[in-house]
């Protein structure tokens, strides 16, 4: 592929990559959100299972 091509097809990809997050910005928010609170409830749970069996042995 040209490579003026590919910066033409990257830029245009930035802009409406750009343009979506900013028309869907609540619902961008509210995903990141619940992205977090479940990698944080994970995080928890492997915490906790690593707690209970340090307590078995």
């Amino acid at each position: 592929m040209n490579k003026y091509l590919e910066i033409l097809l990257g830029l245009v990809l930035v802009v409406l990559g750009a343009y979506g997050i900013y028309y869907f910005l609540g619902d961008v928010l509210t995903f990141i959100k619940g992205v977090v609170g479940i990698v944080v409830l994970v995080v928890g749970i492997i915490i906790l299972a690593i707690g209970i069996l340090e307590l078995k042995e």
